[in-house]
């Protein structure tokens, strides 16, 4: 990863970095490190509005998993606005749904 980070900002990086943007990279490099190489202990939050992320669990069931979470939460009007659904008319399919969902259990 670190590797890849120099390869983009190759050229950033150079002589003529000032001293406290060189400082503050070194510092995120030995961090990453740290991380990578599971010196610290890290989270990873994947806020994910649509739900089209994956993680596997370490283990074979996902109850046995203990430390994989999952949070389902209501987006906000601001996701919402970003994604495009807040001027999306779904009163045809909730009426469509509607009709399936009584007749399914009359």
């Amino acid at each position: 990863m670190n590797l890849g980070l120099e390869k983009v900002h190759g050229y950033s990086f150079g002589d003529s970095l000032e001293d406290h943007r060189k400082s503050k990279w070194l510092d995120f490099q030995t961090r990453l490190n740290k991380l990578l190489s599971l010196d610290e202990a890290w989270t990873l939050v994947l806020d994910d509005a649509l739900a089209n992320s994956f993680i596997a669990p370490v283990t074979d069931d996902l109850k046995d998993d203990h430390q994989l979470t999952f949070e389902e939460y209501e987006r906000s009007w601001e996701q919402n606005e970003e994604l495009g659904l807040n001027d999306m008319d779904t009163s045809s399919a909730d009426a469509a749904y509607e009709s399936t969902n009584t007749t399914n259990t009359a």
